[in-house]
């Protein structure tokens, strides 16, 4: 898919869509000239039967959803990225996602450190907080959650409950609204563990007046939950493609009361279907907030309404500090992927620059390291080792990494005709493309490949040491991110190029989900769970890469951690170290960086860009979402940090 026939595709696509408009009509929006955003319609009701002017609609972040009835917080299923963290539950404490701090939301304030040691603590609740059925929220719901992780630990599935479970030695309730809780080692985490790190909390605290009659939790739906955030349930399609939740008529009653009234009454997360379908939807004002559109796609929405508008009006024009990186989840237990030569020969015969240029225009933020490079990390783990990745080495004596990864992108940026005002110079390069990314050199991949009995057969591709071929399943998303799947379909093309057979085979979110924790479904698969970090707590993601959590390598049991498949004693060792350290201290950040270090040298998981967070919205019904000159939280729709965003929207007035 090259550059040069980009523009092309985008005047094709402008055609589908005019025609669409010109011959079916918009229902939310009178005729429009090109360029000219479609006016809202006076009195428009939305199809499931609110007013427009009142309902903040957005698509969803995992398109379709197996279980739209799944409500229940203790189970791994759950319908999660549609409403339930974001709107309807509350936690101890929350991220301010502006500044990666921690503050108190279910909490009165922060936790009470009891002992030098830190390993006992306080919890002080806000009185006043209600569940949406008018039971009062206590103490005697935190510790019943407690009780329920710790008595039902193997049969829930929820991530959280064995996290929780490790961390937590012992607790006590105090009073209505004070408890005690005793870790197993000092914690220092102790806020972003009990409560929200990035995205969500692995304590998802539940009414005890609900759960408590419960017989088998496993088994429970939860379909209409009662809630603690501002929202609640109202209706949902038992197909999967939508959720519709309404603000409480005691939202001050709410975990969320402090950050004040949410402004939509109604809020609708929907599938609005494959790319092309979606664009025009959004053209039509029928919703306001898109997630990981194509940037081709985006430029044609501009095109044809000028409500729309990306995070930034340069380039790269997206937010690129994500929590999370875009990565390959890799068997590191299944030959020949247990060798770390397979593993770095993949990484070497990756052209980056290809695959962002071909999937993302340029669009993106290269990461050599297991994590997203933002303004916070940075400092603290790739600035520090950018030395040691000048200097690292294979055994056979090549150095893999490109510090000019930057600089080459603008470059080739420039010669396939972007115009050279809208790229960055000096700092900003290295600001906007990362400070370095693997060498593209497939020859010395090759040379990776022989050392390990791996040569090229007669067709041009790898055979196994046994001669017998070799075919590499890539898993990729289908539409429901298509983003991530371009990527993927520019990782095989470039793979493919270098001589290793590729099978990209692509899968809807359940699936996704299922391959990327099962050792038997698993070869690589293009993802972005193991490299989780927001600020430079490195534990909270990776306290789950533990040997206890390996499968062996066909099982098809479920994982309940350590998704890179990571077995070596040493990162076990230094992240258990780690976990007892103050944060704040350099020896934390040392140990973190020989962690990483160590997991680069084995090459366990191949990172290769912050998520490239294309979130185009649609300003026709309500403004004040955050932009880069307006940063007040991350712009995403499926963190619980959403619950900001909808108390700062503001509407149009029609």
């Amino acid at each position: 898919m090259s550059i040069y026939h980009r523009p092309i595709r985008i005047v094709v696509l402008l055609a589908f869509l005019l025609s669409l408009i010109a011959g079916c009509g918009a229902p939310a929006a009178g005729p429009a000239a090109p360029g000219e955003a479609p006016a809202p319609a006076a009195g428009a009701m939305t199809e499931v039967g609110t007013p427009r002017a009142e309902t903040l609609i957005v698509q969803t972040f995992d398109g379709k959803t197996n279980a739209p009835d799944n409500m229940n917080p203790l189970m791994s299923g759950y319908a999660i990225w549609r409403g339930f963290r974001e709107l309807a539950w509350g936690y101890l404490w929350e991220m301010d996602t502006a500044t990666g701090k921690s503050y108190p939301e279910l909490a009165a304030e922060l936790p009470v450190v009891l002992n030098d040691e830190y390993t006992q603590f306080e919890i002080r609740l806000r009185p006043g907080v209600y569940w949406s059925d008018g039971v009062e929220f206590t103490a005697n719901d935190v510790i019943f959650t407690l009780d329920t992780y710790f008595n039902n630990r193997d049969k829930l599935t929820y991530f959280g409950v064995p996290v929780i479970t490790n961390y937590v030695k012992s607790y006590e309730k105090v009073d209505d609204y004070t408890l005690r809780v005793e870790t197993v080692k000092p914690a220092y985490d102790f806020a972003t563990t009990m409560g929200v790190y990035t995205w969500g909390s692995a304590f998802n605290i539940v009414p005890k007046h609900v759960f408590e009659k419960v017989e088998d939790l496993a088994a429970f739906k939860n379909e209409y939950p009662v809630t603690l955030g501002a929202y609640t349930l109202k209706s949902y399609d038992p197909n999967g493609q939508w959720h519709l939740w309404e603000r409480r008529a005691d939202w001050d009653r709410s975990a969320t009361a402090p950050l004040g009234e949410p402004k939509a009454k109604y809020v609708f997360y929907k599938n609005f279907g494959d790319e092309q379908t979606r664009t025009l939807a959004f053209i039509k004002n029928e919703y306001d907030v898109d997630t990981f559109m194509s940037p081709d796609s985006i430029d044609a929405a501009k095109a044809q309404n000028p409500k729309v508008r990306t995070f930034a009006d340069v380039f790269p024009y997206h937010d690129m500090n994500d929590a999370c990186a875009y990565g390959i989840i890799i068997n590191n237990l299944k030959a020949p992927l247990d060798k770390p030569e397979v593993r770095w020969a993949l990484a070497l015969s990756l052209d980056l620059q290809n695959v962002g240029i071909n999937s993302m225009s340029g669009q993106f933020k290269g990461s050599a390291l297991p994590m997203p490079d933002t303004q916070i990390t940075r400092p603290a783990f790739f600035e520090p080792l950018q030395a040691w990745l000048n200097e690292l080495t294979l055994p056979d004596g090549y150095k893999p990494y490109n510090p000019n990864f930057g600089a080459d992108m603008v470059t080739r940026l420039t010669e396939m005709g972007v115009d050279p005002a809208q790229l960055p110079t000096g700092d900003a390069v290295t600001g906007n493309f990362g400070l370095g990314w693997w060498k593209a050199d497939p020859a010395e991949a090759e040379k990776l490949m022989n050392s390990v009995g791996m040569t090229k057969g007669a067709d041009g591709f790898y055979t196994l040491p046994d001669g017998s071929p070799w075919t590499l399943e890539l898993v990729i998303p289908s539409d429901w991110n298509k983003v991530m799947q371009r990527v993927g379909f520019s990782i095989a093309d470039s793979w493919t190029k270098a001589g290793f057979k590729v099978n990209a085979r692509q899968v809807d979110n359940a699936e996704f989900t299922t391959v990327q924790n099962t050792n038997a479904l698993l070869q690589v698969m293009v993802n972005w769970t193991t490299s989780c970090v927001f600020n430079t707590n490195f534990v909270n993601n990776w306290r789950t890469i533990r040997a206890e959590n390996l499968k062996p390598a066909d099982s098809n049991e479920l994982i309940t951690g350590n998704t890179p498949r990571i077995d070596n004693q040493f990162i076990f060792d230094k992240i258990a170290e780690a976990g007892a350290m103050d944060m704040s201290k350099p020896e934390f950040l040392e140990a973190g960086q020989e962690i990483i270090k160590e997991m680069i040298t084995n090459m366990y998981y191949i990172n290769m860009m912050n998520i490239p967070t294309t979130i185009p919205t649609n300003e026709t019904y309500w403004t004040n979402f955050p932009k880069q000159d307006n940063a007040y939280a991350v712009p995403y729709t499926w963190w619980s940090s959403f619950k900001k965003i909808l108390a700062n929207i503001e509407p149009v007035t029609q």
